[in-house]
């Protein structure tokens, strides 16, 4: 080939590539099939050339924006007033249109957290307890589910949101967040319309590597556990250390924040049930946590729901046991003080040997009616569990007051058993702690001398709870369902459990 030749193919493979680049692009999250929220100023973003004009359109309603110097642009919809769809979104520009298709409107929630939030309805843990009934139910429903890609990128991805979208079917449904779906499941059956879960969980993750690492390291305590997580990881030790900072921050959070959406859910905590003094430590980081994704999402006053943790592993055998899992429990009890906009799903009830539970519908169900009485203004819905409030001792017990949002207490079945996981439906029994003749199980009071014992307890008015124990003179701390399992039975009318607590402190 001549020389001018070779010049011009060249000059002609650099416009080639140039308009390739240049060509305007959207996200996999606003990819076929997707969901996007009904509000008045819904995001989508992509790419296109840098200054370039972008016209975005969905249902006949439109907006423009302009590419920015790094190509990125951001368009808001009025969607307010479109039905579900479908529709096909389009984003043109000079440079070229793309267009997607099959694409709703409705509700959106963006669901995170660790393995309980990214099992999923029937995967390599076993289908959950009721997955044939869910899975016979959801056929033709308007649900989208999207699972963004794993990514280990050193720095923030700005938008680039990888992933797949599914159209909930039973041929589809075994692969999707159990939580997540059983939670948009029952969400849309009492709203109708179009409902979808945009799942951001990875198995593995602690709460601090959630939060940017300018943050992390604005927190003298946060910083150290950083240090001393990044050591383990440069020995290669150390089960829980393998998702740093870029995992979960960087790579599942930061490229989906600009996203509209009306809430998020979120399960987490069993990596951090290690922790020392877990129920003072764990809220603080929590809080700070969704300090950092509300100020990242502009939405101060996102609702932000979350599981406590269900229980895993033996009954406790002594009632002076202190398992650093009650503590983390505790500490999510006490998280939901501190954060506005926020409430805890008690699960507690709901459990086996193993961590990863299969009983992830009253998980998703209890999250599902947090959101439509403190979200979608359903006062109908009971939502609250009972949670302790204050404690009068006496010399001879103790007199426990809790906030029971309207819905007084009830002794529920004395669980007897639990399953041991997954693979089996082996049975492991569950001893009585109380005395024949208590009405409720899974107290403990420690007496004056400091000792701990099992305790006998009963509903003494629609808030309060008589607790005592034979020897336990002068007691100054009570207990409950303080330990790895839930065998407490304490419930309000509507069949919610109490959450586990300590007086102390």
């Amino acid at each position: 080939m001549k020389k001018p030749l070779i010049v011009a193919a060249l000059v002609l493979g650099a416009q080639f590539v140039h308009s390739q680049s240049a060509q305007v692009k959207l996200p996999d999250l606003f990819g076929d099939h997707a969901i996007v929220q009904r509000s008045r100023a819904t995001a989508v973003w992509g790419r296109a050339a840098p200054g370039e004009t972008v016209t975005v359109a969905l249902g006949g309603v439109s907006a423009t924006a302009r590419a920015a110097d790094d190509g990125w642009w951001l368009a808001r919809l009025d969607t307010s007033k479109l039905g579900d769809g479908p529709f096909d979104l389009t984003a043109r520009g000079a440079s070229g249109a793309v267009t997607s298709t099959d694409i709703l409107v409705g509700e959106v929630w963006l669901a995170a957290g660790q393995s309980n939030m990214e099992f999923t309805m029937k995967g390599g843990f076993g289908p959950i307890m009721d997955y044939k009934a869910r899975a016979a139910a959801c056929a033709g429903r308007p649900i989208r589910m999207f699972k963004l890609a794993r990514r280990s990128e050193p720095a923030p991805i700005k938008g680039d949101a990888k992933g797949t979208w599914r159209v909930v079917s039973p041929e589809t449904l075994g692969s999707v967040t159990a939580v997540g779906y059983t939670f948009i499941d029952t969400l849309q059956r009492n709203l109708g319309g179009a409902a979808g879960v945009v799942d951001i969980s990875w198995s593995g993750t602690r709460c601090w590597a959630w939060m940017p690492r300018e943050r992390i390291d604005a927190v003298p305590e946060l910083k150290a556990e950083r240090l001393r997580q990044e050591e383990l990881i440069a020995k290669g030790e150390g089960k829980q250390v393998r998702k740093p900072v870029i995992r979960c921050w960087n790579n599942q959070f930061f490229p989906v924040s600009q996203m509209s959406c009306r809430g998020v859910i979120w399960y987490q905590g069993c990596c951090d049930s290690g922790l020392r003094d877990a129920r003072h430590v764990y809220p603080k980081w929590m809080s700070y946590m969704v300090q950092e994704w509300r100020r990242e999402m502009k939405r101060p006053d996102i609702p932000f729901l979350y599981c406590q943790l269900a229980g895993w592993g033996p009954a406790e055998k002594r009632p002076d046991a202190d398992p650093s899992r009650a503590g983390l429990r505790e500490g999510q009890r006490r998280a939901q003080k501190i954060i506005p906009h926020s409430a805890m799903a008690v699960i507690l009830d709901n459990s086996e040997y193993e961590i990863h539970g299969r009983f992830k519908g009253p998980a998703g169900d209890r999250l599902a009616a947090l959101a439509l009485n403190r979200v979608y203004g359903r006062k109908d819905v009971v939502c609250a569990s009972p949670d302790y409030a204050a404690a009068e001792f006496r010399a001879d017990g103790a007199d426990i007051r809790f906030a029971i949002d309207g819905s007084p207490l009830k002794a529920g079945p004395i669980r007897t058993s639990f399953t041991w996981n997954v693979h089996s439906n082996n049975l492991i029994r569950l001893e009585r702690r109380s005395s024949p003749a208590s009405e409720l199980e899974g107290f403990t009071i420690r007496d004056g001398a400091g000792a701990w014992h099992w305790a006998d307890a009963k509903i003494t008015g629609p808030d309060t709870v008589r607790v005592w124990a034979a020897g336990a003179k002068n007691p100054t701390a009570v207990r409950y369902n303080w330990g790895c399992q839930g065998f407490g039975n304490l419930y309000n009318a509507a069949g919610l459990p109490a959450s586990c607590f300590t007086t102390e402190d």
